[in-house]
C-alpha cells in the first residue's frame, strides 16, 4: 500500500509494533523512518515488556540493567521517566531492547563539566555485550554546558545497530550533544530539537574555546570499521541557537537529511562532509545568516573521498542552488534506491519542523502504559529559552505539568498568562 496524503515519509511497508497509536499528524507516523524501518533491521526498544516508571538515577540504573532469566541485559523494558534526574557521571550500558520514554516534561540533565564526570547516557558494543534496538524518545536530555576538555556527550551510541531518537530536546553537551560512531548502523533521528543555551566555558585542554558541536557521525578518519556503517535518517530535525557545528559532522555513514530546520545563526557551518560521507541533504530550510555547510575532508593526510548532495533547499526566502560533489568515485547515495518516501514543500519547514506544539522537540502526551498517545498542549519543552544563555553549570529550568516558560521582560509566565514565582 502507499499513501499519498501529504506527509513527511511516506513509506511503503510493514508497520512497526513500536506503538498501537495512529500517526500523529499528516507529518509525523509516529514510527521509525528510512534507515531506521529496514526490513530485518526494524527498530522495536522494548515493544511488550515490562514497564516500570523511574523517577532517580539509581531507579533509571536498575531498569535499564535488569537481567533476563538468559543473564543478559537483553529483556525487554519500557522505562517511564518522570520529573528531572541529575545523573553525576555517564553511565555506559550493554543492553538490547529498550524503550525510554519521557512522561510529559522529564529530564536527565548533568551539572558536571569535568572531563571524568561529565557526560550523561552512553549505549556501547564491545567484548561480546552489544547493545541494540534502543528507542528514546519525548525526553530532553541536557549536558552541563560545551568546554573542549575531552569529556563525554550528553548522549553517544557506539557500535549500536537499530535505533531510534525521535521527539527529544537535546542540547548543551559538554563535548558534543548527541554522537554516534564505530559501526552504529540503521539509525533514524526524528523530530528532535537541538540547541545550547548554557554559555560555552573557555580554556579547555582541547584548545577550542567554543566548543558547541552537535552532531559527530563517526569517530575519527581513521575509525575505518565504520566503513559501510552509520547509515542515518535525520528526518524533522531542528538546529536551533547555539549550534556552532556539527549538523551534522559525518564520516563513513550514508546520511538522509531531509525536511530539516536550521536557525543556528552566526554558527561556523551546519552540515560537514567529511572522509567517506555520502549525504542527500534535501528540502532543508536554511534561517539567512546560516552557513550551510563545510568540506571537513582532510586530503593532506590521505583522507579526501566523500560525495556530498543539498538539493530542493532554502535559505531565507531564496533557493539554494542545488549541489552535487564529491572526491574518489564512489556511488552517489539516493535514499529511494533504500526506501520509498516522500517529503513535503520546503517552503512549510518552518512551520510544520518549528511548531513548538507539534514540531520538533519534546511535546508528546505520554501515559504511562500507554505510551505515546498524542502531543501534549500546550507543549514542555524541557529547556527554556532564555536569549541571553544560562550561567555555567546551571541546568535549565523544568517546565512542569505542560507549562511552558514564557519570559516578557525578564519576567516568567505560564501559557495561560500567570506569574510563575
Amino acid at each position: 500500500m502507499r499513501f499519498t496524503a501529504i506527509s513527511l515519509f511516506m513509506f511503503m511497508g510493514m508497520l512497526y509494533a513500536v506503538n498501537s497509536h495512529a500517526q500523529l499528524s499528516v507529518y509525523d507516523l509516529n514510527r521509525p523512518l528510512g534507515w531506521g524501518a529496514q526490513p530485518g533491521f526494524e527498530v522495536t526498544g522494548g515493544t511488550g515488556g515490562e514497564e516500570v516508571v523511574v523517577t532517580t538515577e539509581a531507579e533509571f540504573e536498575a531498569a535499564i540493567t535488569k537481567k533476563g532469566s538468559s543473564g543478559l541485559r537483553d529483556v525487554p523494558m519500557i522505562i517511564y521517566v518522570q520529573g528531572e534526574i541529575e545523573f553525576k557521571s555517564m553511565h555506559t550500558w550493554h543492553v538490547k531492547n529498550k524503550t525510554i520514554l519521557g512522561l510529559p516534561g522529564a529530564k536527565i540533565f548533568s551539572r558536571d563539566r569535568t572531563k571524568k564526570n561529565s557526560g550523561i547516557m552512553k549505549f556501547s558494543s564491545g567484548s561480546g555485550a552489544d547493545s541494540e534496538n534502543i528507542i528514546i524518545r519525548n525526553l530532553t536530555i541536557q549536558g552541563a554546558g560545551a568546554y573542549d576538555t575531552d569529556g563525554d556527550d550528553a548522549l553517544l551510541f557506539q557500535g549500536v545497530k537499530r535505533v531510534w531518537v525521535d521527539h527529544c530536546t537535546i542540547g548543551d553537551g559538554v563535548d558534543s550533544s548527541f554522537d554516534c560512531n564505530h559501526e552504529s548502523d540503521y539509525i533514524c533521528v526524528s523530530w528532535c530539537h537541538f540547541l545550547y543555551q548554557i554559555a560555552p566555558l573557555a580554556g579547555g585542554s582541547g584548545g577550542a574555546d567554543d566548543h558547541r558541536f552537535c552532531n559527530t557521525w563517526g569517530a575519527s578518519d581513521k575509525a575505518t570499521e565504520s566503513v559501510g556503517h552509520l547509515n542515518t535518517t535525520f528526518a524533522n530535525c531542528w538546529w536551533d541557537e547555539g549550534c556552532m557545528e556539527r549538523c551534522p559532522r559525518v564520516r563513513f555513514g550514508k546520511v538522509h537529511i531531509v525536511n530539516c530546520y536550521y536557525t543556528n545563526t552566526a554558527n561556523h557551518y551546519s552540515i560537514g562532509y567529511g572522509y567517506k560521507s555520502n549525504i542527500y541533504a534535501e528540502k532543508c530550510w536554511f534561517a539567512d545568516g546560516v552557513i550551510v555547510d563545510k568540506d571537513y575532508t582532510d586530503a593532506k593526510h590521505g583522507y579526501p573521498d566523500y560525495n556530498y548532495q543539498l538539493v530542493g533547499s532554502k535559505q531565507g526566502g531564496s533557493t539554494l542552488a542545488d549541489k552535487k560533489q564529491d572526491v574518489g568515485g564512489d556511488t552517489y547515495f539516493n535514499p529511494a534506491d533504500y526506501y520509498s518516501y516522500e517529503a513535503f514543500d520546503v517552503a512549510l519547514v518552518p512551520t510544520v519542523v518549528g511548531n513548538e506544539q507539534t514540531g520538533a522537540g519534546a511535546n508528546l502526551m505520554v501515559e504511562v502504559g500507554k505510551g505515546v498517545t498524542g502531543y501534549a498542549n500546550p507543549v514542555t519543552t524541557g529547556i527554556a529559552r532564555v536569549a541571553s544563555g544560562f550561567a555555567a553549570g546551571t541546568p535549565s529550568k523544568l517546565m512542569h505539568n505542560a507549562r511552558l516558560v514564557i519570559l516578557k521582560n525578564g519576567v516568567q509566565y505560564n501559557v495561560q498568562g500567570q506569574l510563575l514565582k
